[in-house]
């Protein structure tokens, strides 16, 4: 299937109004939008009452109660589709009729205000009337963590839970699972779905059920509330009496991450799980659950029985008819829409999502058993792109390892922070120490670490494609990156162009150059690490893994190779053969692994809130250090006296490497992604989601 073209709208806070950026297949667009907000939301009850009214009047007060609908939804789309953005959205949509692709409308709204409106009723007459009914429109949150479709080896697991407490109304729960069942029946008989559902109404029912076996989706059938004191979202689930029990978004999440597997979407057929508030982007049920789940289906206004039943049927339909959840949500509006053409229910589903791809399984490829894997004596020639000039003429530098020079650190003060106005992803040191490189979503750049100024940018293509890995080579001459577009980078540092592109199947999460800058190691979420002989652009070895890899890491002289994996372990393999030496063992993700430059430690991080440090010689355990959430990196010092981790709760902390004693803590305002010392270990560069590079003057800290 041809991939589908993005519409990208960027909504935030400008002087004068919102600011409204553009990405689209026919160009780009800025603009300023002056739009009263806030009127706009005193107007939601009166849209509520019109949405629950329309679905049970006759068409003649149906059509009544539309002109506050469409008035809504006209002043949306005029404040957004101004002049040149209109042009842009009718040469794509001619585009995409073109070449037969799907063109879907994508918010990335950052302001709260902006959030909480109802963008599902943008309308325009002269354009076919709703937005939402020709195209697919996606809430998309912006959170870290990149998805792409899960090839699932069936089945296919669905659980599903009801909540009916007897203060309540009642919902015809029953008719939804039957309709449920019945929608479905076509692959469960296949053997390509499982439907079960939580035995109970409790949150120890839901519990046991995650627990037992997880799922890849969880659908609710209940209500749901939002609590203006907390500013939260929340489930209404049944206590052991039959009473109401409330369980909030945030706890909701954290409920879910139990589950193995883990949920890949969330469908809430319950009154306003997509209700937030004007003054916080996560409040609703269905934006918080973004940080644990790619997809979530809600509902932002009450939604009556038959309604929720009628979306419910047509949504898995296409679902499994293995549509995206997007086209999905789309079909279930339509399908509303036809019930009742006058109804105005089919504005009521919303769409949070926080990857770029809506296909989130592939029902057509199950999984196969892992292959063995590849040794140098298997060597697996593929095609790499040379990005400019003829790819027989442009050689890798060859040197050998004893001939390498490492440039001599220079003696500077870096800034203390630098402010890259994206969440850094990951970054790299120069081994000069003067420059460092940060990736972020579409970005690469190498910053003058004095001044804070950009020396070099180059921007990848995809509205969505995240630059997960970056790395220099120890001659400092060349750039090495790894994004969600499947695809490792090098970049020659004197140029700033790509000299070479090595492709895996999956996102690019690790790479990293031996010592000698001949081999590139590359890990991905396609379950393998490879290493590339640069000079002729072969790979030479390939590592199958059972999950998604995570990092990779030369050992000092190149012989090793370390290993990061999502199935809770670490690696340790040769190089020379492909054999395993080593696993070491997690408690969830392994996220991030380090060898330490004398080559006598190495340290890894997990989720599990630890890190752990061994020595090398016999692999025996030193000790481990813990955080107070999950680590997402971890380094050595250049004289390997010192490790840093980095932490979710934006901790940063130095270690010493041979006892593992707290010796300093940095805090970040977010998620601390990325921990780096300058060369001459005197600085400590540390980085995340609160858009800043720290860098931080190490004290004398009795090593």
């Amino acid at each position: 299937m041809p991939e589908d073209f993005d519409f990208v709208i960027e909504m935030g806070e400008a002087p004068g109004g919102y600011s409204i950026g553009v990405t689209s297949p026919s160009g780009e667009n800025h603009t300023i939008a002056n739009l009263d907000a806030h009127e706009l939301l005193s107007t939601l009850p009166t849209l509520q009452a019109a949405v629950l009214g329309s679905a049970a009047r006759s068409r003649g007060v149906g059509d009544e109660l539309e002109t506050p609908v469409r008035k809504v939804g006209g002043t949306l789309f005029n404040a957004v589709f101004q002049n040149a953005t209109k042009a842009l959205y009718l040469s794509s949509r001619q585009k995409a009729e073109e070449q037969g692709r799907r063109l879907r409308l994508v918010l990335r709204v950052r302001s709260p205000e902006l959030a909480a409106l109802p963008w599902e009723l943008l309308h325009d007459s002269q354009l076919g009337g709703y937005l939402c009914l020709h195209h697919p429109i996606v809430r998309h949150v912006e959170v870290l963590e990149p998805v792409s479709p899960l090839c699932v080896e069936p089945p296919l697991r669905i659980l599903g839970m009801e909540a009916l407490p007897g203060s309540l109304g009642t919902l015809d729960a029953q008719a939804e699972r039957e309709y449920l069942t019945a929608a479905l029946k076509p692959l469960i008989d296949e053997g390509m779905v499982q439907l079960d559902w939580v035995p109970g109404h409790t949150k120890q029912h839901l519990f046991d059920a995650l627990l037992r076996g997880g799922c890849h989706i969880f659908h609710f059938v209940g209500h749901g509330k939002f609590d203006e004191r907390r500013r939260q979202g929340m489930l209404v689930l049944s206590d052991d009496q039959g009473r109401e029990d409330l369980l909030h978004a945030e706890a909701l999440g954290s409920l879910i991450s139990i589950a193995s597997p883990s949920p890949r979407l969330v469908v809430l057929n319950s009154c306003e799980t997509g209700t937030s508030h004007a003054e916080d982007l996560f409040s609703s049920t269905a934006a918080e659950l973004e940080h644990t789940v790619p997809a979530v289906v809600a509902m932002q206004f009450a939604v009556t029985d038959k309604a929720a039943i009628l979306f419910s049927r047509a949504f898995y339909h296409a679902l499994a008819a293995n549509r995206p959840v997007d086209e999905a949500v789309r079909t279930g509006r339509i399908a509303l829409r036809a019930d009742k053409d006058d109804s105005l229910e089919c504005f009521t589903p919303v769409l949070y999502q926080r990857s770029g791809d809506a296909r989130l399984f592939d029902l057509t490829s199950p999984t196969k058993a892992p292959p063995p894997p590849i040794t140098g004596e298997e060597v697996d020639h593929i095609q790499v792109d040379q990005i400019q000039g003829d790819s027989q003429d442009v050689k890798a530098p060859q040197p050998s390892g004893s001939q390498i020079t490492i440039p001599p650190p220079v003696d500077f003060t870096p800034r203390p922070a630098i402010d890259t106005d994206h969440w850094v992803v990951s970054m790299a040191v120069h081994p000069e120490g003067r420059l460092l490189a940060t990736g972020a979503r579409r970005l690469v750049r190498v910053w003058d670490a004095v001044t804070g100024q950009v020396t070099w940018e180059r921007r990848l293509g995809g509205w969505s494609t995240m630059v997960n890995a970056i790395a220099f080579s120890a001659d400092g001459g060349r750039l090495a990156t790894g994004s969600t577009d499947n695809i490792a980078r090098i970049w020659d540092m004197a140029t700033g162009d790509v000299s070479i592109e090595l492709a895996h199947k999956h996102f690019v999460n690790a790479v990293d150059f031996d010592r000698s800058g001949r081999r590139l190691a590359t890990g991905g979420a396609d379950a393998t690490a490879c290493v590339w002989d640069l000079g002729t652009r072969n790979k030479v070895l390939s590592l199958r893994h059972a999950r998604a890899v995570r990092d990779v890491k030369f050992s000092p002289d190149g012989r090793l190779l370390l290993t990061a994996c999502d199935d809770r372990s670490a690696y340790v393999w040769d190089v020379n053969t492909g054999e395993q030496k080593l696993q070491i063992p997690h408690k969830d993700f392994v996220l991030r692994v380090a060898f330490s430059p004398d080559g006598r430690k190495i340290a890894t991080c997990s989720e599990d809130r630890t890190a752990q440090v061994r020595e090398t010689q016999t692999w025996t355990p030193l000790f481990h250090v813990e955080h107070r959430s999950g680590l997402r990196a971890v380094t050595f010092s250049p004289d390997s006296s010192l490790i840093a981790t980095g932490s979710e709760d934006g901790a940063v902390c130095v270690w010493r490497a041979d006892t593992g004693r707290s010796l300093l803590q940095v805090n970040h305002k977010r998620s601390a992604n990325a921990v780096a010392f300058y060369p001459d270990g005197r600085f400590l560069a540390s980085a995340g989601e609160d858009k800043l590079v720290h860098s931080t003057r190490l004290p004398d800290l009795q090593r």
